[in-house]
């Protein structure tokens, strides 16, 4: 399984599936087919930037527990979500203890927050993922291993409401290099968990390759056993899942080595950027739909060109006929030092995949495409100069406008969008609040 950025994301993270060993993966229009340009307002505008749609408010919540000088502010933030009358906030920080994973519960007016913290944050984990189950918050987490050093399992811990006894379920994981993984849950007690594992070829002639692991879960129920996800035929890693409806998809992105041309004056440039010495990859995304039991309600698909370069993605539902699913995806193409590339949209309907469409931008910094969900969506990524970008969706995928750049969300990620119109921030290194209020126009 070939390294990505998206595995030291966190983002980058699900589905239970009887997915037989022998199943392939069918064939989409991404397959060999051209992209197109969006011809919305978001891509029409491609001209000159607007202007900037946020400012900072005062309403600001302290994650960090420690004493105010103590200089081990530690924070690293994670997703949000919004549930009941509040949204909660998964993250990592430092407390009396160490370092730990923790959930921050918020109310209705995001002023203050209440910390749950869950276990112990081993290395390089990444910050909890949050899913409402059957009325409650849940959030997955990795956790030690008692007597395994260096080792983590899943653990998918109820947090609001209390439980009146633990219900932590505990879903064990093959012990790699990787710490990707993702969990979602229906609108009942019917969940799922995802993550990624390296396997040794079937045969000494064959190399090792990714596969995407999923277990089925009920709150407050034993674990079922893990499945493999990813057909046998693909090289896995970065698993998602969304829930939607009364099922599930599931996403991940798949790769194989590119053949190096040498007749390609860019091979030697290319080749000095790539990180540790790493081969370059082609990289695509395939998803999955599944029902609530994990039985697949459909084929494989491929939602971008298998001959592209995807390296990060975020997905959420949307409003579609026949329940929907939008992905924006990072097309690396020929970047260097991890700026550059194109941001390609998808939106996936039970019955079918729309082509990729190319949105238009100034250019890309580094990092990820990121939804900012609520009542009033919005997709964020990083353009050039390390500068937010921000734009505003529609409730099934539409670009209502252009993206603006966003100097006030400078080393700043925006997280949800409140019901007041405004949107939650994280900002872990401002000392005072790492998580802040942003009114943004749209």
């Amino acid at each position: 399984m070939l390294p990505t950025p998206m595995r030291r994301e966190g983002l980058l993270l699900a589905a239970l599936l009887a997915c037989r060993r022998g199943s392939t993966t069918s064939p989409s229009a991404a397959d060999g087919a051209p992209l197109v340009l969006a011809n919305d307002a978001g891509s029409r505008a491609a001209g000159a930037l607007p202007a900037a749609r946020c400012r900072r408010t005062e309403r600001g919540i302290r994650l960090d527990q420690l004493p105010e000088g103590d200089g081990r502010a530690d924070v690293e933030i994670g997703d949000g979500v919004a549930y009941g009358n509040g949204y909660a906030v998964g993250f990592l920080h430092r407390n009396q203890s160490g370092r730990s994973a923790a959930v921050a519960l918020l109310g209705a007016d995001a002023v203050e927050a209440r910390i749950v913290d869950l276990q112990p944050a081993l290395g390089d984990v990444p910050p909890p993922r949050l899913a409402f189950c059957r009325n409650a918050l849940a959030a997955a987490s990795l956790g030690l291993v008692r007597g395994v050093p260096e080792s983590a399992n899943l653990v998918v811990s109820v947090i609001d409401p209390p439980p009146s006894q633990s219900t932590s379920l505990t879903i064990p994981q093959h012990r790699d290099d990787s710490l990707s993984f993702d969990f979602a849950c229906t609108g009942g007690a019917a969940g799922i968990a995802v993550w990624d594992e390296t396997v040794a070829g079937r045969r000494r002639s064959e190399a090792s390759r990714g596969v995407i692991r999923a277990a089925g879960f009920e709150v407050g129920r034993p674990t079922v056993r893990a499945w493999d996800v990813s057909p046998p035929d693909s090289d896995a890693e970065a698993p998602r899942v969304v829930a939607q409806g009364a099922g599930f998809f599931v996403l991940w992105i798949a790769r194989r080595p590119e053949a190096p041309n040498p007749d390609d004056p860019g091979l030697e440039r290319a080749s000095e950027n790539q990180s540790g010495g790493e081969a370059r990859a082609y990289g695509w995304l395939e998803m999955i739909p599944v029902d609530a039991d994990g039985k697949a309600t459909g084929s494989v698909r491929r939602l971008t060109p298998t001959s592209g370069h995807v390296s990060a993605y975020d997905a959420q539902a949307i409003d579609l006929p026949n329940a929907g699913l939008l992905v924006v995806a990072r097309d690396d193409g020929e970047s260097v030092d991890g700026a550059g590339g194109t941001l390609l949209r998808i939106r996936v309907r039970l019955d079918g995949t729309e082509s990729p469409v190319v949105l238009s931008t100034d250019g890309l910094g580094r990092g990820p495409p990121t939804f900012v969900d609520g009542p009033r969506p919005w997709l964020t990524w990083v353009g050039p100069g390390e500068q937010v970008r921000l734009l505003p969706l529609g409730r099934g995928g539409e670009l209502d406008a252009a993206a603006s750049p966003e100097d006030s969300l400078e080393e700043a990620r925006p997280l949800l969008s409140l019901a007041d119109g405004r949107i939650l921030v994280a900002t872990p290194r401002d000392p005072n609040a790492q998580l802040r209020v942003f009114a943004c126009q749209r």
